[in-house]
């Protein structure tokens, strides 16, 4: 994907749990404590200018693109390809990553800034870095608070926890 620059980061923390979110995967709301890295990556995101902004459909995404539309008045678009892995297959999971990459070859697009969950941050990064994706990736991404920054093929992280 040269001549793009992906922006991508996880929802602010929604749960200490180191088990998952049972039954709220889809309604876990992001907690006050994890509010503070979001501003401070919005903050950043200010200074970038952005082509498309987009996010994960559920809840903890979107109130993390939410903090920071308020602060750089991006405004996010919801596409569902880039929901948490659930209920589905890894064969299905890795199409829809693939699917919406597809489709942003086929645009303009210069600088993206993606809202989404781990797993999708390793489909979408090993694809973009690598040309593929596999089960043994699913892992491959970074904590919430953590920009992961895709330039040239290459990966640059900004850790705004601290």
């Amino acid at each position: 994907m040269k001549n793009r620059n992906f922006y991508i980061f996880r929802h602010a923390l929604a749960t200490h749990s180191k088990s998952g979110y049972g039954d709220k995967i889809i309604s876990a709301e992001i907690l006050p404590e994890a509010i503070a890295p979001i501003e401070k990556m919005a903050n950043f995101f200010k200074n970038i200018s952005s082509d498309y902004n987009v996010s994960s459909e559920y809840l903890r995404c979107r109130e993390t693109a939410e903090i920071i539309s308020e602060i750089t008045n991006k405004n996010f678009i919801f596409d569902s390809r880039l929901n948490e892995f659930h209920q589905e297959t890894f064969p299905q999971f890795k199409n829809k990553i693939s699917s919406f990459l597809d489709d942003i070859k086929k645009k303009r697009y210069k600088n993206i800034l993606i809202c989404t969950h781990g797993a999708v941050i390793a489909g979408l990064k090993n694809f973009i870095v690598n040309g593929d994706f596999n089960a043994n990736q699913l892992f491959d991404y970074s904590d919430c608070g953590v920009l992961e920054i895709i330039e040239n093929g290459r990966v640059k992280k900004i850790n705004f926890n601290l």
